[in-house]
């Protein structure tokens, strides 16, 4: 593979990213290449603040940059993964509460509205 079909499929994967996620990346993927290893680290858009994807690794480009194309198909769809930071929150709502020593009377609805989200995306599927 020449730097041309490696700059190539760069470029196809920042594409596949932005089809994936529906955002441009913060930091566009870039071939690294130390100790006879090959990486390409993948980042999220601008309006999410957990930019790291992960990283794709391989022995060659070759295999970095399918690994990257691997990354991607398994990242859900922009509705998806909304729903997904959505229950985050709640999540971290729910810890913080308890943490915070707020009686339970109160924790209580957000763990209902949990248990329902996690319900529907078992049962449903999707998070449409």
């Amino acid at each position: 593979m020449n730097v041309s079909e490696i700059t190539a499929q760069l470029y196809a994967i920042s594409r596949a990213l932005v089809e994936k996620t529906g955002e441009r990346p913060f930091v566009p993927p870039q071939l690294r290449i130390a100790d006879g290893k090959c990486e390409i680290s993948l980042f999220r858009g601008y309006n999410n603040g957990d930019y790291q994807i992960g990283h794709a690794k391989g022995d060659t480009p070759d295999a970095a940059i399918a690994d990257a194309f691997k990354i991607i198909a398994t990242l859900p769809d922009p509705a998806t993964a909304a729903v997904q930071r959505h229950m985050k929150r709640v999540a971290a709502c729910i810890d913080k509460g308890r943490e915070d020593g707020i009686d339970d009377a109160y924790i209580a609805p957000l763990v209902v509205v949990k248990a329902a989200m996690t319900e529907n995306l078992l049962t449903k599927g999707d998070a449409k």
